[in-house]
């Protein structure tokens, strides 16, 4: 999964979001000048993503490593 805040002005705001939704990412923040997008996939999904992006200014980027969870109830360890 990665989180990347991008530097995006209004005229050119439609092209990102064409692809974001190649890739089907989630738009979680925009501001006037900005946007944060959310994307998860495997790490080959990721990187490609980076790179149609490169030509935007990347302000922040958070990038989470291999992550899951099982599936069901049955395994349910809880903590206190």
């Amino acid at each position: 999964m990665i989180l990347v805040k991008l530097r995006v002005q209004e005229s050119s705001r439609q092209e990102i979001l064409s692809v974001i939704e190649i890739f089907r990412g989630k738009v979680v923040d925009v501001t006037r000048d900005s946007m944060v997008i959310e994307l998860t996939g495997n790490q080959d999904k990721l990187s490609a993503f980076l790179d149609l992006v490169s030509g935007f200014e990347i302000l922040e980027l958070a990038r989470t490593g291999i992550t899951g969870l099982t599936r069901g109830s049955s395994d349910v360890t809880y903590f206190e």
